[in-house]
């Protein structure tokens, strides 16, 4: 037993190695109610477990906690039920490395989001936003290491206070990424995680200017951290919905923030639905998503990313938690096992089924999916293009480095930007899996090869105004930049991105 467990720690902390490339994955499970940490491996096996510590005058676990990376460290707040006050820990299995006693809070971070990325790129800091007790609100940095604060942000700090971020009270900056010195946050009114647009901000640590973060605008989110891609669910009422229907509001959309260009747009229209918790699953190819009609009938739903749906879940799962594998995905549910959570195991590239159940917990339990380390999950260079199914939303340009004047908006539309000067407007790029349209003069058509060169076969020719998806590029060939592209009727192949016309540059690929 010691043996297996010292070799399985070692292989999930050393990715790439032959070691892990026998362990195909394995998960940590959280039980709120006891403190305890379960790991089980892809083979439903526990091969691991212990109980996470709780410092002096501190009695209640919290309901989520946080894993590292590596699936070594673990941060936590924990509280005491009388006076609820409340500690940042953070452990290594049952020994606690750093603690910080909190002022007494309304909420704080991890109890809207608990997961990897609360830790910085080099896992000795960790960062956690809070509420406090009456109004007000604070980001820390703990030094694990130190068990010092090695920065804070406040509601009352000067560049804050330029940009009118709201102090009310129950207002809880959410941390959604830690990593190349910037703290990336929503700020969340309780009650409210549910709906609607968030405005993500970052805040850079060392200057301490912040700026708008265009990646996170819901909390229902998912990144994919091998290309840097978010997916979310977003009402969006450009598309058809049926929000009079929906007691709250409909998420009636699918949405996608494409790191290579800084694009937003949605991918999937759900009309009569709203949308939850969406998954990168099966390698990033696919996204697994929640459909709820208005009369409370949930349904788990896989999509392309081209917007065609894969196929529907059966209806006998109900999903609790979810996360996404190089194979499928695997879900914890109350279904299978009624009075004890389930997970479950789904291989997708064998089809959509109810899955393979693979380890009950005890009666009463709710564990939750704290971690998942999957070391065959590797980056893609063939992922399938993103449909668009309305105009992209942009951001204000990565060179930003705000506080911008009072009254001065955070978020603009392309228009908005390029009708003010003052205002930094995001380029347009050509990037896979953005679209572009097809630019001819005098009433040519661009001709569309079966490779990136002058000699590969014409398959089809492309009149100025066409809409393309980008697929692969660039490329070079012939004295010519080539991307890949696909049209909506299917057709795909080779175009250049600029040909000499008389003497001038004449872009034929322009990026919408």
């Amino acid at each position: 037993m010691w043996k297996r467990l010292i070799w399985l720690i070692m292989a999930l902390s050393m990715w790439g190695t032959t070691q892990a490339q026998s362990i195909a994955w394995a998960v940590w499970i959280y039980e709120p109610q006891t403190g305890q940490m379960t790991m089980v491996d892809d083979g439903g096996g526990i091969v691991d477990y212990f109980f996470l510590a709780l410092p002096t005058g501190v009695d209640r676990y919290p309901e989520q906690v946080a894993v590292n990376r590596d699936g070594t460290l673990f941060a936590y707040v924990p509280y005491n039920s009388t006076t609820y006050q409340a500690s940042l820990v953070v452990s290594q299995r049952e020994r606690m490395m750093a603690q910080y006693n909190l002022p007494l809070t309304f909420a704080d971070s991890t109890e809207f989001i608990a997961d990897e990325t609360l830790f910085d790129d080099t896992t000795s800091r960790v960062a956690l936003g809070y509420s406090l007790d009456g109004g007000g609100w604070e980001i820390i940095a703990l030094n694990i290491v130190t068990n010092a604060i090695d920065y804070a942000l406040r509601y009352d700090s000067p560049n804050v206070a330029i940009l009118g971020l709201s102090a009310d009270a129950g207002v809880t900056p959410v941390i959604r990424q830690f990593a190349g010195g910037v703290i990336s946050f929503n700020l969340i009114r309780a009650g409210t995680e549910a709906s609607g647009e968030a405005t993500g901000y970052d805040w850079l640590v060392n200057s301490g200017d912040l700026r708008l973060n265009a990646m996170y605008a819901s909390l229902d989110a998912d990144r994919l951290s091998i290309t840097g891609e978010v997916v979310m669910s977003l009402a969006d009422s450009r598309l058809a919905n049926q929000s009079a229907s929906f007691p709250f509001s409909q998420s009636n959309t699918l949405q996608v923030y494409v790191a290579s260009s800084g694009a937003r747009f949605p991918f999937f229209n759900a009309a009569s639905a709203t949308l939850q918790a969406p998954r990168f699953i099966q390698n990033g190819e696919l996204i697994l998503s929640q459909s709820i009609d208005s009369s409370g009938q949930r349904s788990g739903i896989v999509i392309r990313r081209n917007g065609a749906l894969v196929g529907n879940l059966p209806n006998v799962v109900d999903m609790v938690d979810a996360k996404g594998l190089a194979d499928g995905f695997i879900y914890l549910t109350d279904s299978f096992a009624p009075g004890s959570r389930t997970l479950v195991y789904v291989n997708t590239r064998d089809g959509l089924d109810a899955g393979i159940p693979l380890w009950v917990g005890s009666a009463g339990t709710s564990g939750v999916l704290a971690w998942v380390g999957d070391n065959s999950f590797n980056a893609q260079s063939d992922y399938e293009g993103w449909t668009q199914l309305a105009p992209p939303v942009y951001a204000v340009g990565g060179a930003q480095t705000i506080a911008p004047a009072p009254n001065q908006p955070l978020l603009v539309s392309p228009a908005q930007a390029a009708s003010d000067s003052a205002t930094p407007v995001f380029q347009r790029v050509l990037a896979v899996g953005s679209l572009a349209v097809i630019n001819t003069t005098g009433g040519d058509q661009l001709n569309v090869r079966s490779g990136p060169g002058t000699n590969y076969q014409i398959v089809a020719k492309l009149g100025s105004g066409a809409q393309v998806t980008l697929m692969e590029g660039p490329t070079g060939g012939d004295g010519f930049t080539w991307w890949k592209i696909r049209t909506g009727s299917g057709i795909s192949g080779w175009v250049v991105e600029s040909v000499d016309d008389n003497g001038i540059r004449l872009q034929t690929l322009v990026p919408q």
